[in-house]
């Protein structure tokens, strides 16, 4: 989620760690350092022993790459906490530890890149990072370019959550950066994104279909709570080409 500054190509993976065991918290910053010795790279690390306070930061738009989080955390525990991190980003990546392995299944429903047993850490977490890596890397490709007023920006596909064309300009709704404006054309938007996750909803606009979560007659809600109309002509064709998506 990075804006771009003038002679920018590499962007530093920041990555966020969240563990209410100080111990625990420390052993998993010593396998990154470890991880960006051996490999020669740099990564931009946050700890949070409180989960309230990572959320602070989601909700001041500080938005990590890779997310490690403990299951077992006694305020709030990781699946409660990553529900939270899935309300602001479909995009990061969320690795979990746990000394409790049956929980794993638990996962797929925040959309886990890897369960990870505290006992097996130092075997498995760097493995991860790595493929974490790999992912980042081969998705940085689906980015887009949005000149905003004289500033220039880099909007990852998974950060728009719906694009609308508004009197002559499109207005671009994103996770990470508020509203856009773009001088494109919608149609010329959509083609340039070219990416199964977005639909139109009418002529002059169109969403990210991971960011619905529930349709109402032709009432689309939001993740963010927001509402969008589907148009009458375009809602039984917009259903049946989401459900082929979805399935």
């Amino acid at each position: 989620m990075h804006r771009l500054e003038k002679g920018d190509e590499i962007f530093m993976i920041c990555i966020h760690i969240c563990d209410d065991n100080s111990f625990d918290l420390s052993q998993i910053q010593d396998e990154l350092m470890l991880y960006m010795k051996t490999n020669n790279v740099s990564f931009k690390i946050d700890s949070f022993l409180n989960p309230e306070k990572l959320i602070y930061e989601l909700q001041d738009n500080k938005i990590a790459d890779i997310y490690i989080l403990d299951v077992s955390m006694s305020y709030k525990n990781g699946f409660e906490l990553a529900e939270e991190i899935r309300k602001y980003t479909q995009k990061s990546i969320i690795i979990f530890l746990t000394s409790m392995e049956h929980q794993a299944s638990l996962g797929y429903k925040v959309k886990a890149f890897r369960y990870i047993a505290k006992i097996n850490m130092r075997s498995e977490l760097q493995e991860a990072i790595k493929d974490a890596v790999y992912e980042i890397n081969t998705d940085a490709s689906k980015v887009l370019t949005v000149r905003h007023y004289n500033d220039f920006w880099r909007v990852p596909y998974s950060d728009i959550i719906s694009v609308s064309k508004i009197s002559r300009q499109l207005q671009i709704e994103t996770v990470s950066f508020g509203t856009l404006t773009d001088n494109r054309g919608i149609k010329e938007l959509y083609n340039l994104l070219d990416d199964d996750n977005f639909l139109f909803i009418d002529r002059g606009s169109f969403i990210n279909i991971d960011y619905i979560k529930q349709i109402s007659g032709n009432i689309i809600t939001l993740k963010n709570g927001k509402f969008l109309p589907i148009s009458r002509r375009t809602v039984q064709s917009f259903k049946q080409e989401l459900l082929n998506r979805w399935n």
